[in-house]
């Protein structure tokens, strides 16, 4: 098949997009090594902030192709035709990848939802164990002597002045109330932490979800219409 004639300026034209096309699709390349290096498969975390990661550079992918393709078999260079072949079949490759990350970012979200709570449940535990423990200790403690021998522990450079405490029952309750209203505001803080915490992740996942899901179907129609890059012709 005789090669397509054009203009000079035609012909220089068509280098130039072509050029900033593979230009950017070499960007996307490094950077999606850059994300993806080292791998940590089965990480959860790793997983999903991967994904995003690709997910928001895509724009750098589906930019390339059409300069890539722009004016198919015309002022082709000789190893455009194997370039062109092969990245049709990309398209093609990473529309698979997007499609099969969708369920797999709102399988991760899931997983990571649950460590990121594990960990704010664990920290305020850490935090409210102390208090419990005094808690536990004061409604031990019944007699006036006991609840003094727990003050004492726990302000022991003032001994002398719990000793002198006129009425340790009284301050038995106001401790116990004080204790009860820390470990209260503690895990109402707890709580609201945890709901940010999903609501930014759930919000981060499903705006990946879609981006991968509507960036798949335009790298098939892609796919689809790069058809006479993968039949071939002879430059």
């Amino acid at each position: 098949m005789q090669d397509i004639q054009v203009p000079a300026m035609g012909r220089q034209t068509f280098t130039l997009l072509r050029g900033v096309g593979y230009f950017l699709l070499a960007l996307f390349i490094l950077d999606l090594l850059t994300i993806v290096l080292p791998l940590k498969f089965t990480d959860a975390v790793w997983e999903l902030n991967t994904f995003g990661q690709i997910v928001e550079r895509v724009p750098l992918l589906l930019l390339s192709f059409p300069l890539i393709f722009f004016g198919e078999y015309s002022a082709r260079i000789k190893w455009e035709q194997i370039a062109t072949k092969v990245i049709s079949w990309l398209a093609l490759v990473m529309a698979v990848f997007f499609f099969l990350g969708v369920p797999l970012d709102i399988v991760n979200t899931f997983r990571v939802q649950t460590i990121r709570q594990g960990d704010i449940i664990a920290k305020t535990a850490q935090q409210n164990s102390p208090l419990q423990a005094i808690a536990e200790r004061l409604n031990k403690s019944n007699t006036d002597n006991e609840i003094r021998d727990v003050l004492k522990s726990l302000n022991p450079q003032q001994q002398s002045l719990v000793a002198k405490i006129p009425k340790p029952q009284e301050v038995k309750k106001k401790l116990l109330t004080e204790i009860n209203t820390s470990i209260n505001q503690t895990q109402s803080q707890s709580d609201e932490i945890k709901r940010r915490i999903s609501n930014a992740l759930w919000k981060d996942s499903i705006k990946w979800a879609i981006a991968a899901a509507l960036s798949g179907l335009f790298l098939v129609y892609i796919w689809i219409q790069s058809k006479w890059a993968r039949v071939g012709i002879n430059y």
